[in-house]
């Protein structure tokens, strides 16, 4: 321990102590809330942690258990084949990527997590954008929907898509639609649906994924019993092979994988069977009511078809705190001195989730920290983020091209029409304002400093500079 630490919270196990005897109610990942490996994890913990053994089977070449496993996987998901993952769903969804040809054209949406990004430059592939749909009054993050995605296909000939379903709202696109229109035109259809595990273990979620698209990822560890990095990824009847989704994922996955984090997978799905999924829906339904019913507050229900939602995880508690003249950042932290921690914030929202592994209790705190939250609401109106995620800046390079090209730090504030080498955005929940190869400007400046002065924390800015593409000396 370094001796010129006076606060012993301010070590990591301090910490991580800390929270555990603060009985925190945990409306955040991982799924298991502290509680749903009870019965499993022991003194297990330490002498499970071991490496490839000719009893424990190898994750690169699985021949045994581990291949058993991933075969229980597929047919819980409805999938062709499935393999565990390790590095959490930023692999798997460079996988998907990865797994392309050479050839391939990739369209990606938007709103797709960074690793996307990350994952299109590693490949080298080219890279074509899509918009999702957004609300200019409410300010909510639609899908993407089936016409826009036809006229997309049409215009840029791309040859494989990659959506987000659900997104971190629990929104979810009507991907059966997406998947149609995507394979009449020939092309693969990438779901990055880590926020959705837990869809298959009851008819009360939206639609899993499993049938429709191509290549899809999952979480387990953000709802389901799994540790955190425990994910997993899926492939349907399609062209690419099961050893080249291996190759991929053999890439940028380590070598030497924890038995704990596989052996949380398979306990998960043996337990999401067993948990009461459709209880926890209706949990959730009844809570939202009640927050309602306290005043200033409005919760996200279900589909919104303007904005190509077509249904939403309703375990996923989304609140607009804006009627009580708060930002979600305020609220968070409001909440947080009394012990209640969420998933994120954002401008106007707060986004909570739960799961059968839930304390009841945890509810009734909620509900009396929601109420006893201050009411602004004559002040001057929050200003909610602009809806500029979606509002593109001028694509000036190729995305590989940008992210290895020579590049140095400038501030933020002065990054007017310099090239971003690096995905620059919010985070949670990780989408990219600006991307690698596109023109900063003075919108996107304006609402990253803006969204940062609420109480948001970006990515891609490093104590107020960012990477762009170095400009050659005149």
């Amino acid at each position: 321990m370094d001796d010129n630490r006076s606060d012993h919270s301010n070590t990591l196990q301090e910490a991580l102590g800390a929270y555990e005897r603060d009985h925190c109610a945990r409306f955040h990942m991982p799924g298991h809330k502290g509680t749903g490996m009870s019965g499993f994890w022991r003194e297990e913990l330490i002498n499970w942690d071991v490496t490839e053994l000719s009893r424990t089977d190898n994750l690169h070449d699985p021949q045994t258990v581990i291949q058993t496993a991933q075969r229980e996987m597929a047919k819980a998901y409805g999938a062709k084949a499935s393999f565990y993952v390790v590095n959490g769903s930023t692999n798997a969804v460079q996988a998907m990527i990865l797994s392309l040809e050479d050839s391939d054209k990739l369209l990606l949406s938007r709103d797709c997590h960074r690793s996307a990004v990350n994952g299109a430059a590693l490949r080298g592939i080219e890279t074509a954008y899509l918009s999702p749909r957004f609300d200019n009054e409410t300010h909510l993050s639609g899908m993407v929907a089936a016409d826009a995605l036809d006229n997309a296909l049409m215009n840029s000939k791309a040859t494989a898509v990659m959506i987000t379903s659900p997104n971190a709202y629990g929104c979810c696109a009507d991907i059966s639609a997406l998947a149609d229109v995507t394979h009449r035109y020939g092309a693969l259809l990438l779901v990055d649906g880590a926020h959705g595990s837990h869809f298959p273990f009851s008819d009360r979620f939206p639609p899993a994924l499993g049938g429709k698209a191509d290549l899809f990822a999952h979480s387990q560890h953000k709802t389901m019993d799994a540790l955190t990095q425990a994910a997993s990824l899926h492939l349907g009847d399609c062209r690419i092979t099961e050893d080249r989704v291996c190759r991929a994922l053999a890439m940028t996955e380590t070598t030497s994988p924890s038995y704990l984090l596989m052996t949380s997978l398979d306990w998960s799905v043996y337990m999401a069977k067993r948990r009461n999924w459709t209880g926890q829906v209706e949990c959730a339904e009844e809570l939202e009511t009640q927050i309602e019913s306290l005043g200033g507050f409005v919760t996200l229900h279900g589909a919104v078809p303007e904005l190509g939602i077509a249904d939403r995880d309703r375990t996923r508690l989304v609140i607009d705190v804006s009627g009580r003249g708060l930002s979600g950042y305020e609220a968070q932290k409001c909440l947080e001195d009394d012990g209640i921690f969420l998933e994120m914030a954002d401008q106007r929202r707060l986004v909570l989730i739960t799961t059968p592994n839930d304390e009841p209790a945890w509810y009734e705190r909620l509900l009396a920290a929601l109420a006893k939250l201050p009411d602004r609401a004559k002040r001057k109106a929050v200003r909610p983020f602009a809806p500029t995620e979606w509002i593109a800046c001028e694509q000036a390079m190729q995305l590989r091209n940008a992210v290895f090209a020579p590049s140095e730090q400038i501030p933020l504030a002065e990054a007017d029409g310099r090239i971003a080498s690096e995905a620059i955005g919010v985070y949670p929940p990780g989408i990219a304002r600006v991307m690698p190869g596109e023109r900063v400007d003075k919108r996107a400046i304006s609402d990253l400093i803006s969204e940062e002065r609420g109480g948001g924390a970006l990515f891609g800015v490093h104590k107020g500079k960012v990477f762009v593409v170095k400009q050659e000396k005149q």
